[in-house]
């Protein structure tokens, strides 16, 4: 299993390092900083392709080394973080929450739907201690911080149009 995992690993960062080097090219052609050090509309889109690039690069690293030390004579396996069939149905209801999230941003407004989808995914990768009122009163408020702020930073600084 372990050399799965690293064969996995090695294939899923050379996906996204291919597919921020073929992103790489429209993202900077987009003015990144004006004149003045503002942000442009290619900021985003070029901190993302490095930024993805960079994880991706390190997140490889680590698993090389954490592979290598698996190897050493007399090492430990680590256990698997979670059970497959977990991170098949968590993993693939999130994705179907995405697809969700992006087909309804034309009939609901971008605050509200982002603020329901991050307080969903947030609810369903809480921790088990995390889960009680308490918990889920945070959630909701940080959900509500975040799509917020996210909204007023893309039409106030960024003057992208977001309903």
């Amino acid at each position: 299993m372990p050399n799965l995992n690293l064969c996995s690993s090695i294939m899923t960062c050379l996906f996204l390092i291919g597919l921020s080097v073929v992103l790489a090219g429209p993202a900077f052609d987009l003015p990144g900083l004006g004149p003045r050090g503002g942000l442009q509309a290619g900021t985003l889109p070029q901190f993302v392709v490095v930024m993805v690039a960079l994880l991706a690069t390190l997140s490889l690293v680590s698993d090389l080394l954490k592979w290598r030390r698996g190897r050493q004579p007399g090492a430990e396996i680590e256990p698997e973080v979670a059970p497959l069939r977990q991170v098949v149905f968590v993993g693939g209801g999130i994705m179907a929450l995405l697809a969700v999230y992006v087909f309804a941003w034309r009939p609901l407004p971008f605050p509200l739907i982002s603020f329901v989808f991050f307080t969903i995914v947030s609810a369903i990768l809480a921790p088990p201690a995390a889960r009680n009122p308490r918990g889920y009163g945070v959630i909701a408020l940080t959900g509500l911080l975040f799509s917020i702020c996210v909204w007023a930073l893309f039409t106030s600084v960024l003057k992208v149009p977001l309903r």
